[in-house]
């Protein structure tokens, strides 16, 4: 059983266009960049978290990082609509549809209307630069 010293689990995306996924993110979501570093090649390849150093952006999502990466020659951005690996992320939200007013304001585009969900008052998804949902929910 794990002993977390931290109650969330923060996330790292590898971006395939950096300054898009930066302004999709701090801009247009309204994220707080809480920190901008540069990981040295020696931790990044010491620790196999990628294979020359990089730059990370952390923003913050209520308890969680969202920790964006800037990385020389990075991958191919998602090309299915379906692929393994990170499928969506889900914010929690008072109103999902004040959230989506407020929002496609700012430039995000919403894949389809909130709908009612099991679990849920409304749900509604946008995605990413990469490709990854970006999941709001009002429970």
């Amino acid at each position: 059983m794990l002993k977390l010293t931290h109650p969330t689990v923060d996330i790292a995306i590898v971006c395939n266009n950096f300054e898009e996924s930066l302004h999709f993110y701090h801009q247009c979501l309204g994220l707080e960049i809480v920190m901008d570093l540069q990981i040295s090649a020696k931790v990044a390849i010491g620790a196999k978290l990628a294979p020359r150093g990089f730059r990370q952006v952390r923003l913050q999502s209520g308890n969680t990082l969202i920790k964006l990466m800037d990385i020389e020659s990075p991958p191919e951005s998602i090309s299915n609509e379906f692929n393994p690996g990170v499928r969506w992320l889900t914010i929690f939200v008072e109103d999902v549809h004040e959230t989506v007013k407020d929002l496609t304001q700012n430039g995000v585009t919403f894949l389809t209307e909130p709908i009612a969900a099991p679990d849920a008052a409304g749900v509604v998804c946008a995605k990413d630069p990469d490709g990854i949902l970006i999941e709001f929910v009002q429970i």
